[in-house]
C-alpha cells in the first residue's frame, strides 16, 4: 500500500512539473505578420431591419432581405422595389450600381413591442390603443425614422401620440394624423 501511495505521489509531482514546462513553451510571444486594413467603400449601405414583434412585418422584411437586384436593372439611374402585404408596404430605392440607397416602411395595426405598450399604459392609464401605425425609414444605412403612431381612446375622448420604438413618447397632439 505504501508503494502505491508513493508511486501516485511521484507521478502527480512529475505531471504537474511537466505541464508547467509546456505552459511556459506555449506562452512564448511570436511575431505575427502585419495586416493591411483598407478603407471600406463609402457608397455601400445595407438594410438594418427592425426587430418588430409582428410576424407579418418580419415576413416582408425577410422577403426583402432575400431580394437580389438583377443585372439588367442596373442600367437605370434608380431602381425601385415595392413589397406589399395586408398590413402595409416596404419601398426601397437602389442606385445605378445596385447599391441600396433608401427604404421606407409603413404598416397599420401592427403588434406593438412590449416597451411601447408599457410606456403608453404607464403614461395614459385607462386609455385604450385603438389604432397603430408603424413607420420605419433609413437612408444609406442610417435609420431616419422608427416610430409608432398610436390612436388612444378613453370615454368619448381620443388622442394621437407618437412613440419611439424604445417606448419614449415623442409627441402628443389631437391633430397628429393617423391616415
Amino acid at each position: 500500500m505504501k508503494t502505491i501511495i508513493t508511486f501516485a505521489l511521484c507521478f502527480s509531482l512529475f505531471s504537474v512539473s511537466y505541464s508547467q514546462d509546456k505552459k511556459q513553451e506555449a506562452s512564448k510571444i511570436e511575431k505575427l505578420p502585419e495586416i493591411v486594413i483598407s478603407p471600406v467603400k463609402k457608397d455601400l449601405s445595407k438594410y438594418a431591419p427592425d426587430n418588430n414583434p409582428d410576424a407579418v412585418v418580419r415576413n416582408i422584411q425577410n422577403e426583402f432581405l432575400s431580394y437580389k437586384v438583377d443585372d439588367e436593372c442596373k442600367n437605370f439611374d434608380e431602381y425601385l422595389v415595392t413589397l406589399e402585404n395586408e398590413k402595409g408596404s416596404l419601398v426601397a430605392t437602389y442606385n445605378e450600381k445596385g447599391v441600396l440607397m433608401y427604404i421606407s416602411e409603413k404598416y397599420v395595426n401592427v403588434e406593438l413591442p412590449r416597451e411601447v405598450i408599457n410606456s403608453v399604459y404607464l403614461s395614459y392609464p385607462e386609455w385604450i390603443i385603438t389604432k397603430s401605425k408603424f413607420e420605419y425609414s433609413q437612408e444609406k444605412g442610417q435609420i431616419l425614422k422608427k416610430a409608432y403612431h398610436l390612436k388612444l381612446k378613453k370615454d368619448n375622448k381620443t388622442q394621437n401620440i407618437l412613440v419611439s420604438s424604445t417606448g419614449k413618447i415623442i409627441k402628443t397632439t389631437k391633430a397628429l394624423a393617423m391616415n
